[in-house]
């Protein structure tokens, strides 16, 4: 009989250090109809799949409604979830760091689960769809070889997730996950005013 695989060992962390320039408002404070915030949210759909740790990928000057989680910041200004990717790897003790952007409220458990059920030591898993990749709710590898490939896309200024993912499956390191087109609009996010539906 096959002995069960080993349970992964997951740090979370929530991608919330955006301008939200777009929205006008911090995203991570916007709230669902239950007067849940966006961030608050997040932080339960990450411990309800039971990650080891849970990081928030944070604003400067910032207190976010999530007892227990570990704030980390950009060390590049200006780059994007690319660099708060790069920073929750640096500070992650766990093999694996599962990325979820603080504006996709309609992400679920099972999405989550399916991902950590591709990725095996070493290789992350990143939801593929027509459109491209969705590295904004991807598994990350916490690797010498994913973390050289962050620092160099962050030293050259080439910030497109798009382009490091392509890389990384090409290298070996991220394994695409087709999403079923039932499971597309758990991936819209909120960016404006108008995306906001419950």
């Amino acid at each position: 009989m096959k002995p069960p695989p080993l349970p992964l060992h997951v740090t979370g962390v929530i991608l919330a250090a955006g301008k939200s320039t777009r929205m006008g408002r911090d995203k991570a404070f916007l709230t669902l109809a239950d007067g849940t915030t966006l961030v608050a949210h997040q932080a339960a759909l990450l411990r309800s799949i039971h990650v080891n740790d849970l990081l928030i990928s944070a604003r400067p000057h910032t207190d976010y409604p999530v007892p227990g989680a570990h704030r980390v910041y950009d060390t590049v200004p200006d780059a994007g979830p690319l660099a708060g990717i790069a920073a929750a790897l640096a500070h992650s003790t766990q093999p694996h760091l599962l990325a979820l952007a603080v504006d996709l409220p309609r992400i679920t458990a099972a999405l989550l689960k399916s991902l950590l059920d591709h990725t095996t030591p070493g290789v992350g898993a990143v939801p593929s769809t027509p459109r491209g990749f969705e590295p904004l709710c991807a598994v990350y590898p916490n690797t010498p070889d994913s973390r050289a490939a962050l620092a160099a896309a962050l030293a050259s200024h080439d910030l497109s997730l798009q382009n490091l993912l392509n890389t990384a499956v090409t290298s070996g390191w991220m394994r695409p996950v087709p999403v079923a087109e039932a499971d597309l609009p758990a991936f819209a996010n909120w960016n404006t005013p108008q995306d906001r539906v419950t």
